[in-house]
């Protein structure tokens, strides 16, 4: 059996293009090991998820990997440069398209919609009816995207109620807004499908006020693994087989670390001890998850109700943002400890005679019958456990009446912990140091100023991909601990790392901010900016007195934001009333 691989990437704005980077560096590493590996060491890739800038990045990959391998490969030719550092630029976002909601986005959604469909639909169409997939590319990949519905979805809980008229039957209901897309990919390709695809990706990452929400059709008894079967209502009770028109935002709002999706996707896939050992996750984000707790904020006779505002909705957001990333953490964390309880009783029954162990085993037999429903669930998680301890230096030296004595107990001390099937997740994480972006600025927005900051990112994606590579080979050499890695067999990366590392010092853009950006470029997005602020207040009923004066008053912080340079006829500066 293969080892599988299970992607997640989180959002980006226009840090696509360091993403893209690093995605296309291990593609080339796993495709490289593959030419080579036998068939039960091969690396596939059968999982993509993805949020915002992520999951747009996620659904182009998995096009790639099925129908198109071709556009995955060349460094400067792959899908991911194409779509994040060739095509993506502030002049088309600010340029009209047909279909542009100007009343609900301050950018051209269109536009993020053509370069989608020049990529995939447009290019699947010259592409054979019938060509091989990536080398990569697992038989059938799951594909999930991270969405936020501005509709919401309702979670219904029968309860009893107590009413005018006695005990009667109710509701408990919640409205959930986080949501999700997903997708099994495997066969032929689907126009309509992918179709379907390209608007999710679109919804997935359509960053609020910059780009309008994209409606959607889903269907809840046909999406069972988004909806009904995660216990979601009927959009429609009497009909559950009709499409509903959602609307989407950015799915990053709510869930930006999709690596908990990724997790219950590959676990619709990984069904035995075997599956398990063979599943890593690879995380790919350009900022490390770091804390943002405060523990300097507090309430006094001098606080204003501004400060105390800002961070209400900090608190706000940054929980909406809460993911599975330390309940993960969390989760491997006593999975840990439970390696270290089955070590300790492995010394423990070492000790033990004959008779002991014999008396150790009766109590075992109890408290797993106690454990479990059925005498069968018991066999099927011993077997389980046997495979998974099978190479652990703590149970080596027990002969076999120990050895099965010992499995029973590790069998107890898993199944009280509530840790049975949940096998320690192996994520390798590649992320980046902010200080090192190009694109960081301007909430990551700066990036679609300037492709050289594009670029930048990308190599800088490339080289922490290569050195992730670099670190899984370096692993491989430790007999310690190679086999707890994936069994990557390729090329040292080292040279190419030093190059790409001095390619990216002499481009020196690490430092760079919105001093650096054309201001003609800059002048256009602001004169785009004060339209749209005026046309959002005319809509709103605003006066043209009260939209002059609240423009008047706001132009200050986004001059202040874009960092524009003043004009000057003559030398001198034209004041600020005048533009």
């Amino acid at each position: 059996m293969t080892y599988r691989v299970a992607v997640a990437i989180s959002g980006a704005v226009s840090l696509g293009s360091y993403e893209a980077g690093t995605l296309h560096e291990l593609i080339k590493a796993f495709e490289e090991h593959n030419k080579l590996a036998s068939d039960d060491s091969k690396i596939k890739i059968d999982v993509l998820t993805g949020a915002s800038a992520g999951g747009m990045t996620a659904a182009l990959i998995a096009h790639k990997l099925l129908y198109d391998p071709e556009m995955l490969r060349g460094d400067k030719t792959n899908a991911g440069y194409r779509a994040w550092v060739e095509m993506v630029d502030i002049q088309g976002l600010l340029t009209p398209h047909e279909g542009d909601l100007t009343r609900t986005s301050l950018l051209s959604s269109n536009f993020v919609g053509n370069i989608a469909h020049e990529l995939i639909t447009r290019r699947q169409a010259a592409l054979p009816d019938v060509s091989e997939p990536h080398p990569v590319a697992a038989e059938e990949i799951k594909l999930g995207l991270a969405m936020a519905n501005l509709n919401g979805v309702d979670y219904e809980v029968k309860v009893f109620s107590s009413g005018e008229e006695g005990l009667d039957q109710g509701k408990f209901v919640q409205t959930r807004f986080q949501d999700r897309f997903t997708r099994t990919l495997a066969g032929p390709y689907s126009k309509e499908v992918w179709n379907d695809i390209i608007l999710a990706a679109r919804g997935c990452g359509a960053f609020p006020v910059a780009f309008s929400p994209i409606g959607l059709f889903r269907n809840w008894q046909n999406e069972p693994l988004d909806y009904r079967d995660r216990g979601a209502s009927p959009f429609t009770p009497n009909n559950t087989d009709r499409d509903h028109a959602f609307y989407y935002m950015d799915g990053g709002a709510f869930n930006n670390y999709p690596l908990g999706m990724a997790r219950a996707l590959a676990d619709r896939i990984d069904k035995t001890p075997e599956d398990y050992e063979k599943r890593f996750y690879i995380y790919i984000s350009p900022s490390a998850k770091e804390s943002v707790q405060d523990l300097r904020f507090h309430i006094d006779e001098n606080t204003s109700m501004a400060e105390t505002a800002k961070r209400m909705v900090k608190s706000v957001f940054w929980q909406g943002r809460f993911q599975e990333w330390m309940q993960i953490d969390s989760v491997n964390e006593k999975i840990k400890r439970l390696d270290d309880h089955a070590a300790s009783l492995a010394s423990f029954i070492a000790n033990m005679t004959e008779q002991e162990i014999a008396a150790t085993q009766k109590v075992f037999d109890a408290m797993l019958l106690q454990l479990y429903s059925h005498e069968s669930d018991v066999e099927e998680n011993l077997q389980r456990l046997a495979v998974a301890y099978r190479n652990d230096s703590a149970q080596i030296d027990l002969n076999t009446e120990a050895k099965a004595v010992w499995l029973k107990g590790v069998a107890v001390l898993e199944k009280s912990g509530d840790l049975n099937n949940r096998e320690q997740m192996k994520v390798y994480t590649i992320t980046a140091n902010k200080n090192k972006l190009a694109s960081e600025k301007l909430a990551a927005f700066m990036g679609f100023f300037d492709e050289n900051l594009r670029e930048h990112d990308y190599l800088l994606g490339r080289v922490n991909g290569m050195r992730m590579v670099q670190h899984i080979l370096n692993c491989r050499e430790d007999a310690l601990i190679r086999d707890k890695h994936l069994p990557l067999a390729v090329a040292s990366r080292t040279n190419d790392i030093a190059q790409a590392t001095e390619m990216l010092s002499e481009m020196d853009l690490g430092h760079a901010d919105m001093h650096d950006v054309n201001n003609d470029i800059k002048k256009a997005v602001y004169q785009r900016v004060k339209e749209r602020t005026r046309l959002w207040l005319k809509a709103e009923g605003v006066g043209w007195f009260f939209r002059t004066g609240i423009w008047f008053f706001s132009r200050v912080y986004v001059k202040q934001g874009l960092k524009l340079t003043p004009t000057r006829i003559l030398g001198l500066k034209l004041p600020y009333w005048l533009f």
